[in-house]
């Protein structure tokens, strides 16, 4: 066995280091998806060969660079909570170190197979564990590798992750046997035989799929890209709505004279462009700004989904108009001896849904004049609109978002964390909304996925196989990426919009603020993209025309869904499981 010159904690660290650079590296931008099949190989080694303290501060040391990096975008936004984000994903290192420790050290697992379970099972239980956080999964660096990537239509993203990691730890395997002076041909041939097996297979199945796929071809749809700085959204006054609702209002028409006469079946535009309640008609300034979309829509003469708000009551406070003792509470009323304050239910007779009360004093409870009685406070969701030529807008036509982003977009436990209210962007905080159904459109169905909703499978997969009814044929994803500045988030974003479509074999509509916008094919190939004139998709405004592909049927993937990943998973908890008994009975042998 060879030795290390100098002190091998710096080797261990500086391996780990590198294939979190690496790591880094394959995914956009630059987007260098070859190094992915061998950047975690550095780090694997350590896993392989090192202590447990080596372990664990390598896998530290790997997750944070990783992580880091790949979402330093989200420092753009607040340092605070990318340190937090980049924290949480680098603690999923740790754990899949440790698991892949115990899995080959006690109960004996072969290392080239526990890694790509243990690694899927981890990035599964990252989706969905605290509302879940499907970002930077090591699958989504070969998004630009077409062949690979077609295998996510059986398995989803983590089919991708299985094979790269699989070959990561034949790497790994490798070269710590040959360190060790062991790398014979028997030794190497099983792990060498089944990652070139789960590789090959890969990209034997996406050659013939791509070869082999039908694409129909649906609606003509106009994507509207507005470049919007944040500063200017975050203003929100009149002034400002006005001017970002004038500038895409300004980019639609331009849209209808490139048309140069084609018929248009949808356009779109992005996330919370509109900044009010649309649904609130009965108010003046709303009124007016449905007005303009209505007219705007009759030019088009097709329908238009704008990003917008909507809200159900009013913030409203009951305070005690004198001093006096709580006699009694009930659902309608609060008494003292000589008041009675009314408890009126502020319901939407379309929706049936109604602000939140709040009664702040019990029987008994003496008041002064001025305390708070009783609040309400009202639902505010992110939504998307779906205007047609002539016709009003109804429920049906609405979607609500129904994945927000803790600390985003809400303040989970916000009694607990009411200090954290001045953290979120908007302070109210918005109200998810009801499961996701398709809207119609003409012959076709689409389903809408505001912002992140885009990265979680599961509520495409919701739209393409709902349990009642029938599917969505296409999908689009509005979003408000200007957050960003141009950064490497929107290339990320893109690419799991492109997993999206390759899973449910499915086109996608992508119109963002700031970028990037495109129509992709359902094979995640990019079809059309909204660029300028010096070929740049960030950053910039304009537009684009394209038909959107549909969906021909559905998938494996659209009807099982994730049950290759739960497979991982549980195999992890079984793993797991398996080791701790191996180590209690170790140690009560130890005992005796």
């Amino acid at each position: 066995m060879r030795k290390l010159p100098g002190p091998r904690m710096l080797w261990v660290l500086g391996a780990c280091a590198l294939s979190g650079a690496l790591l880094r590296l394959s995914f956009p931008v630059p987007g260098l998806w070859p190094l992915a099949w061998v950047a975690m190989a550095p780090w694997l080694v350590v896993l392989r060969e090192g202590t447990r303290r080596e372990t664990l501060l390598g896998s530290a040391v790997a997750g944070l660079i990783a992580a880091g990096l790949g979402l330093s975008w989200q420092f753009i936004v607040t340092k605070l909570g990318g340190a937090g984000l980049s924290i949480y994903v680098a603690l999923y290192f740790l754990l899949f170190a440790s698991l892949l420790r115990a899995a080959t050290r006690l109960v004996r697992v072969p290392f080239v197979i526990a890694a790509p379970v243990l690694w899927v099972g981890c990035e599964y239980l990252r989706s969905f564990l605290i509302t879940g956080f499907p970002w930077l999964f090591v699958g989504h660096t070969q998004f630009p590798f077409k062949a690979v990537v077609q295998v996510a239509d059986l398995f989803g993203p983590y089919a991708v992750s299985f094979v790269v990691v699989a070959a990561n730890a034949f790497v790994a395997d490798a070269a710590a046997a040959w360190w060790r002076g062991e790398a014979t041909w028997r030794r190497l041939a099983p792990g060498g035989a089944f990652a070139a097996a789960m590789a090959a297979g890969a990209i034997a199945y996406g050659s013939w799929r791509l070869a082999n796929l039908e694409v129909a071809e649906g609606p003509r749809v106009g994507i509207v890209q507005g470049n919007i700085p944040q500063e200017i959204k975050n203003e929100l006054s009149l002034e400002s709505i006005a001017r970002i609702f004038g500038e895409h209002r300004d980019l639609t028409l331009e849209l209808l004279r490139s048309a140069a006469g084609q018929k248009l079946d949808l356009v779109v535009w992005p996330e919370t462009m509109v900044q009010l309640p649309l649904n609130r008609g009965e108010y003046p300034v709303i009124r007016q700004f449905r007005e303009a979309i209505g007219e705007l829509v009759g030019l088009l003469q097709c329908p238009m989904l704008v990003g917008a708000h909507t809200e159900f009551g009013v913030d409203r406070v009951i305070e005690a108009e004198a001093d006096g003792t709580v006699r009694a509470v009930t659902d309608g009323e609060i008494t003292t001896e000589d008041r009675a304050y009314l408890l009126p239910h502020y319901t939407d007779p379309e929706t049936g849904k109604e602000p939140t009360r709040t009664i702040l004093v019990r029987e008994g409870q003496t008041v002064r004049r001025g305390d708070k009685l009783a609040t309400y406070e009202s639902l505010v969701h992110n939504s998307a609109y779906l205007f047609r030529p002539n016709a009003p807008l109804t429920p049906a036509d609405r979607y609500d978002k129904v994945h927000l982003v803790p600390f985003g977009e809400y303040v989970p436990l916000r009694t607990m964390l009411f200090f954290l209210r001045q953290v979120v962007p908007y302070s109210k905080g918005f109200t998810p909304g009801d499961a996701p159904r398709p809207i119609a459109l003409g012959q076709w169905r689409f389903g809408v996925l505001i912002c992140f909703e885009s990265a979680f499978p599961e509520l495409s997969r919701g739209y393409v196989a709902p349990r009642e009814g029938p599917g969505a044929d296409f999908l689009i994803n509005i979003s408000n990426d200007g957050w960003f500045r141009g950064s490497h988030e929107l290339d990320q974003h893109l690419a799991i919009c492109g997993f999206r479509a390759i899973e449910n074999r499915i086109g996608v509509v992508r119109s963002v603020n700031s970028g990037i916008s495109a129509i992709i094919d359902p094979a995640g190939r990019v079809r059309e993209i909204v660029r300028d004139a010096a070929g740049r998709t960030r950053l910039v405004a304009g537009t684009a025309i394209g038909r959107v592909p549909v969906r021909r049927g559905l998938t494996f993937y659209a009807r099982r869904g994730d049950a290759f990943a739960r497979a991982c998973l549980a195999l992890t908890a079984l793993l797991l499981g398996a080791s701790l008994a191996v180590a209690i009975a170790r140690r009560t042998q130890r005992a005796r």
